[in-house]
């Protein structure tokens, strides 16, 4: 049976309400317009660093390879980039703790779970390529679900609460496909809140704390940049995947 967080209860873990359609096709539509374009706030003056900046950016990253500046190019491509599009809106969804939820738990986490696949492919510079068959040939992938719960398991701080393929699995379909293809979450799965004291996800009260998520994903991208500065290997990946990105960014309008 496949059950959304009910509206009709409260607990001490604060779950969030029921799920708002208006509020997800308002949140999702707008980030997917900004995903293939420019920011609609930006203007022809103040372009992003990423696409404008890129081609500089590789060439300065191709001639210097010290931390330094490697750690300059992650701060204004990637970081500059997570924020503005995902981050900050994500940020502006999130009320103060106490307030009563409205429904905004599942746009955020919706967008959660893009940045959780789009981290795990930049960490091997892959891209997705729908029916790809042989993952990583040719550096792209046509299994998500692989990349996905391979990453939940392996990399800090998911893995501390992914510690087996059927949590990494049931996390995969139950939430992020669930919320990503369908608007709900599926199996009973809630979406609560959480409180810094909280797990990521509680596999027996079937709930993840989306706070406790934004707090993981940072983490993560804060440990991510500091092996980028000093891995050959990642700074490739990174080279291709904003290769791939640059490639397939939506010129801004003119006129």
């Amino acid at each position: 049976m496949f059950v959304e967080t009910s509206a009709a209860t409260e607990s001490p873990q604060d779950p969030e309400g029921l799920y708002i359609g208006a509020l997800i096709l308002v949140v999702i539509g707008h980030w997917l317009h900004e995903w293939t374009s420019m920011d609609a706030s930006t203007t022809a003056t103040s372009p992003p660093p990423f696409p404008r900046d890129w081609p500089t950016t590789k060439a300065m990253i191709d001639a210097d390879r010290s931390p330094e500046a490697w750690t300059s190019a992650a701060d204004a491509i990637l970081r500059g980039r997570l924020n503005r599009l995902y981050f900050d809106p994500i940020h502006r969804l999130t009320r103060k703790q106490g307030e009563p939820g409205q429904g905004e738990g599942f746009a955020i986490l919706t967008i959660q779970c893009s940045v959780l696949e789009f981290l795990a492919a930049l960490r091997k510079g892959w891209s997705f390529k729908h029916g790809h068959k042989l993952q990583g040939a040719g550096n792209y992938y046509g299994n998500s679900k692989l990349l996905y719960t391979t990453f939940l398991r392996e990399e800090a701080p998911f893995a501390t609460s992914f510690t087996t393929a059927e949590r990494a699995n049931d996390f995969y379909t139950d939430i992020r496909c669930g919320l990503v293809h369908e608007g709900q979450t599926k199996n009973s799965w809630r979406i609560w809140r959480g409180k810094p004291s909280d797990p990521l996800i509680d596999f027996d009260r079937k709930a993840i704390h989306r706070d406790v998520m934004q707090r993981c994903i940072e983490a993560y991208l804060d440990r991510y940049c500091g092996e980028l500065a000093l891995s050959a290997d990642l700074q490739q990946a990174f080279i291709r995947k904003f290769d791939h990105l640059y490639q397939n960014t939506a010129a801004p309008p003119t006129g």
